[in-house]
């Protein structure tokens, strides 16, 4: 449940309900733009997270439920890591065909509308020609970073 009437984290004012258009962050490869992300606001302008688990909440859905549906390549090799195709086992080419976005639609309760773009390089399989991401592995090592650094760019605080 949304707490509408907390008092500000930074200078104790009112806050109100806002929602946020876009906000962006990156960790080495993946880019993150979390769109429609309900925060509260005061007059002064400082801005907090709707509940103070609403950040763990996100990351968590993204990487336990929403990046396990993406095409994602299968990582072997305990020194010298090869990817290879989640469909066809052959492995994927050296180097990224291109970058693609994928949006995804948590589907918080207390964040109606929200959606998640992850932009990374995807690999063209060299048997099925399948374009996938080298490894979901790889994917979660980089979200919490790229969230935060989303979050930490619009200014918002925990609390």
């Amino acid at each position: 449940m949304t707490d509408t009437h907390r008092a500000c984290i930074t200078c104790r004012g009112e806050t109100k309900p806002k929602v946020l258009d876009s906000i962006a962050g990156e960790d080495k490869e993946l880019a993150v733009a979390v769109r429609a992300l309900n925060v509260l606001e005061c007059a002064n302008g400082h801005r907090q997270f709707t509940r103070a688990d609403s950040p763990l909440e996100l990351l968590k859905h993204l990487i336990e439920e929403d990046e396990p549906d993406l095409p994602a390549g299968e990582e072997k090799g305990l020194f010298f890591k090869h990817f290879h195709c989640n469909d066809c086992g052959k492995e994927l080419l050296p180097k990224p065909d291109h970058r693609h976005t994928f949006s995804v639609e948590p589907g918080l309760p207390d964040q109606p509308g929200l959606k998640v773009d992850l932009t990374m390089a995807v690999y063209k399989c060299g048997g099925c020609g399948k374009e996938q991401l080298h490894s979901l592995k790889e994917l979660c090592k980089l979200t919490p970073t790229a969230l935060a650094n989303a979050f930490r760019a619009a200014e918002i605080q925990s609390g």
